[in-house]
């Protein structure tokens, strides 16, 4: 990106995607609006190391001298610190309960009004601080110290290492992540500190995530890491092809496919359940472990009450090819011809689309805003379905958003498309795969699969492609969480990233 400034950044730290602070030397602080950089105002030309705030209102930036500035939404402004070190690193809890770190083992504590000194013990230089609540901070700096802040008094642990590190960032008091020289990476459990391979001997001087398993950690000569899970084949024990996947929890998870399949995920293992059909499957979606039902080839749908499956009367013998709902007594499932059929919680009942198209997929947010596509876009209101302008001629086969402004539609030839609450509008996806499935976990956390393997992952700005290590068509991804996604797909395939 460009950013105009011809000065070393050292420290970065936003609100959201379009609120970002950027400071560095001789009092440099850069704001990021969502579109461009633009130079601010801060007051000094001390050189400043570290930012962070609790709000675009509440932004706290350290430096040279004990200089510590605070941003109120409006203006920038000096705060009296008593302090002559410099201060390299920064952190709060809250609006008041902050902390900054620096020279000789210097930590700084704000309670909301004054700044005060801290006894820590410790004489090196700290250069990062980070906490998962006000009893449980931590400080590190040369030498591999690591310093534990538990509400009352600081304490030193033990790392292991002697280099220095510079940056620390955590997902939870048992996920701590701490970076520094020579490539050093160290990782808490909550117990104790490990060294991680890092593969590089380039000093690092920050690290960050989200979530708990997209860790970034960046250093000397551009380099970047990237700490993660990777998407790897799970045994399913068929070679039947598989077609959906839905789940309440990490341990409990369905797939459903080719001749009547339905497998179950417990958290270990994937196990075959007796569907009593040897009709294909198109889809499943579920309220709950014990309401749980799975759609199909000549309008076969199957409940789940937590025990068995049962045969539900579907009044249709249309292909079903999707199913969702907001809850167990409002359910629809949408298929060949334009067949929309829901379910009040006692039986099903066609419903009048207005099309004749196939429809592939189904998915809303609240029950007045459902969509359904296929060879068109459909929209209910919460009373009648109606045609959506989309744009594209070509076939849809997934839906899915979060919230309901935050809507994707995947399809033939890498289509995939965005509704933002008004209008769809065409995304570069850079692949003419044909999508077949779509999960969204966040606007920032969207995932496709398609033919061939093909995995696509949305981070909010754009798509890219995973390795998936696989070249059977994926028909399907659900996640229970960013870190817990199944995909599943031809010849009894399960990936699980």
């Amino acid at each position: 990106m460009t950013s105009g400034a011809t000065v070393s950044l050292h420290g970065v730290w936003g609100s959201s995607p379009s609120d970002v602070f950027a400071v560095g030397d001789y009092g440099f602080i850069l704001h990021y609006n969502g579109s461009a950089w633009s130079a601010m105002a801060s007051g000094t030309t001390n050189w400043l190391y570290g930012i962070w705030g609790s709000s675009s209102s509440d932004v706290f930036a350290v430096g040279d001298w004990g200089f510590i500035l605070h941003y109120d939404g409006s203006v920038w402004s000096a705060m009296a610190t008593g302090a002559t070190v410099s201060l390299h690193g920064v952190w709060g809890s809250s609006p008041s309960d902050v902390f900054a770190v620096g020279d000789y083992g210097f930590i700084l504590h704000y309670k909301g009004s004054a700044w005060s000194a801290m006894t820590t013990g410790a004489t090196v230089t700290l250069h990062g601080v980070w906490g998962s609540s006000p009893s449980d901070v931590f400080a590190v700096g040369d030498w591999g110290t690591i310093l534990h802040y538990d509400g009352s008094t600081w304490s030193t642990m033990s790392s292991s290492t002697t280099n220095g590190l510079s940056g620390v960032w955590g997902s939870s008091p048992s996920n701590v992540f701490a970076v520094g020289y020579n490539g050093q990476i160290l990782h808490y459990d909550g117990s104790t500190w490990s060294t991680m391979s890092s593969s590089t001997t380039n000093g690092l001087s920050g690290v960050w995530g989200s979530p708990p398993s997209n860790v970034f950690a960046v250093g000397d000569w551009g380099t970047i890491l990237h700490y993660g899970s990777a998407w790897s084949a799970m045994s399913s024990s068929t070679t039947n092809g598989l077609s959906g996947v839905w789940g309440s929890s990490p341990s409990n998870v369905f797939a459903v496919g080719a001749g009547g399949t339905i497998l179950h995920y417990d958290g270990s293992t994937w196990s075959a359940m007796s569907s009593g059909t040897t009709n294909l499957l198109s889809g499943v979606w579920g309220s709950s472990l014990s309401n749980v039902f799975a759609v199909g080839y000549n309008g076969q749908i199957l409940h789940y009450d937590g025990s068995a499956w049962s045969a539900m009367s579907s009044g249709t013998t249309n292909l079903l090819s999707g199913v969702w709902g907001s809850s167990p007594s409002n359910v629809f499932a949408v298929g060949a011809g334009g067949t929309i059929l829901h379910y009040d919680g006692s039986a099903w009942s066609a419903m009048s689309s207005g099309t004749t198209n196939g429809l592939s997929g189904v998915w809303g947010s609240p029950p007045s805003n459902v969509f359904a596509v296929g060879g068109t876009i459909l929209h209910y209101n919460g009373s009648t379905w109606s045609t959506m302008s989309s744009s594209t001629t070509n076939l849809l086969s997934g839906v899915w958003g979060s919230p309901p402004s935050n809507v994707f539609a995947v399809g033939y030839n890498g289509q995939i498309l965005h509704y933002d609450g008004s209008t769809w509008s065409t995304m570069s996806s850079s692949n003419t795969a044909w999508l077949l499935g779509v999960w969204v976990s966040s606007p920032s956390d969207v995932f496709a699969v398609g033919a061939g393997g093909t995995i696509l992952h949305y981070d909010g700005s754009a798509w890219s492609a995973m390795s998936s290590s696989n070249t059977n068509d994926l028909r399907g991804v659900y996640g229970s969480s960013p870190s817990d996604v199944f995909a599943v797909g031809a010849g009894g395939t399960i990936l699980h990233y």
